[in-house]
């Protein structure tokens, strides 16, 4: 007989993702809420994965653990890596762009106001 720990945290392949497939599972220490834009589109930081993900609704939290856990469900619409701009050094620099980006191009209507500083605790958490 084996036994099997089932796995608290996933993320898709580069499959094409349907409406109502779960796209990134994390604890809450991986995982930070940046807001919705203008067009009804909601970023994410993936802080295991040093990337943004953008998809059509927020995560589902769930508070039954210990620890709470968020869930998002697809489909992807974009994503990125927090330091795959080239002006940023770090993850940190990626995210500050990220946000300003969308600030400039598309426009927030809801951005939490220490959702840069959330991510970025988060982050220098996961670094020490």
């Amino acid at each position: 007989m084996s036994v099997q720990d089932p796995t608290d945290e996933t993320v898709t392949t580069d499959e094409p993702t349907q409406i109502d497939d779960t796209v990134l599972e994390r604890r809450s220490w991986n995982y930070a809420y940046i807001g919705e834009d203008v067009e009804g589109r909601h970023h994410h930081v993936d802080c295991k994965l040093e990337r943004i993900i953008v998809t059509k609704a927020r995560a589902d939290r769930n508070d039954s653990g210990v620890i709470p856990v968020f869930t998002l469900v697809g489909p992807l619409l974009h994503t990125c890596g927090l330091a795959d701009h080239p002006e940023a050094d770090d993850a940190d620099d990626g995210l500050a762009i990220w946000i300003e980006f969308v600030r400039e191009e598309i426009g927030w209507d809801e951005h939490p106001v220490s959702a840069v500083d959330q991510a970025a605790d988060i982050l220098e958490g996961v670094f020490r």
